[in-house]
C-alpha cells in the first residue's frame, strides 16, 4: 500500500477514489478486502466533510462518466446531483453576479467557476 496512509490529511478525495478503485481489482486477497475498506472509511470520512455541491460535482465526475446513459440509474443521478449542486449553474461570472449571490464554486476537474442561481 503506497505511504501517504500516515498522513491522511494530505490525501485528495480524487486520490482516494482511485486508490480505492485499484485495491477493489487487486488480486491480494487481503488488499482487496481489507485495504478496500480502510480506504473507504477514509473516503467516508472526507465525503461527509464537504457540501452538497461537492458531493453532487463528485457524482457527476465519477459515476455519471460510468452508467449507462440509456438506463434509470443516469436519471438518478442526473436529479441527485442537480439536488446537491443546489441549482447551480457554470457562467462567466460578472460584478453583478458577484455582488449578487456572493459564493462560487469550482469544479475540481475542469476548474468552471458555478455560480448559484435562486429560482
Amino acid at each position: 500500500m503506497p505511504d501517504y496512509y500516515s498522513r491522511e490529511e494530505d490525501i485528495t478525495v480524487d486520490a482516494l477514489i482511485e486508490e480505492q478503485r485499484r485495491l477493489a481489482r487487486s488480486k491480494t486477497f487481503f488488499e482487496k478486502v481489507v485495504g478496500t475498506l480502510c480506504v473507504a472509511a477514509l473516503l467516508n470520512e472526507r465525503l461527509d466533510a464537504l457540501p452538497d455541491e461537492a458531493v453532487g460535482q463528485l457524482m457527476l465526475d465519477h459515476i455519471w462518466s460510468q452508467m449507462n446513459l440509456l438506463g434509470p440509474e443516469s436519471v438518478i443521478v442526473e436529479i441527485a446531483s442537480e439536488r446537491l449542486l443546489g441549482s447551480a449553474i457554470a457562467i462567466t461570472p460578472n460584478a453583478a453576479s458577484v455582488e449578487k449571490y456572493e459564493t462560487s464554486l469550482v469544479c475540481p476537474k475542469c476548474g468552471a467557476e458555478f455560480w448559484r442561481v435562486d429560482e
